[in-house]
């Protein structure tokens, strides 16, 4: 009985360890896939594409050398300069159709979350 209960404890640990293992780089897929979308759907050239995704990894929170993330006051700096400089690379109609789409993406995120 003790080695029965000991294997389902190993199987499952060896199973959680594959699914988080599989969800850090579906995280990473989706980052891709949402940025590319919103590439082909504010139309962007070569230049501001490159330019773009340039700013939008720039805003993304690091950690620190001690794993530690950033204060928020560090991360709104981050995301106010990161804003600016997307601001300056896209044309006025680009820049409006972003920020509807960055409305939405957050109505959307909080729906999930409720």
């Amino acid at each position: 009985m003790r080695k029965q209960i000991l294997s389902l404890v190993v199987v499952f640990l060896i199973g959680s360890t594959v699914c988080m293992a599989q969800n850090r780089q579906k995280g990473k897929v989706d980052r891709e896939k949402r940025m590319e979308q919103m590439i082909t759907d504010l139309g962007l050239n070569e230049k501001q594409a490159k330019d773009f995704k340039a700013a939008m990894e720039e805003m993304r929170p690091a950690k620190s050398n001690s794993g530690e993330r950033p204060s928020r006051e560090e991360m709104q700096k981050k995301r106010t300069e990161g804003e600016a400089k997307i601001k300056s690379i896209l044309t006025d109609e680009q820049y409006k159709k972003y920020q509807d789409m960055r409305k939405k993406e957050n109505a959307d995120r909080k729906k999930r979350t409720k």
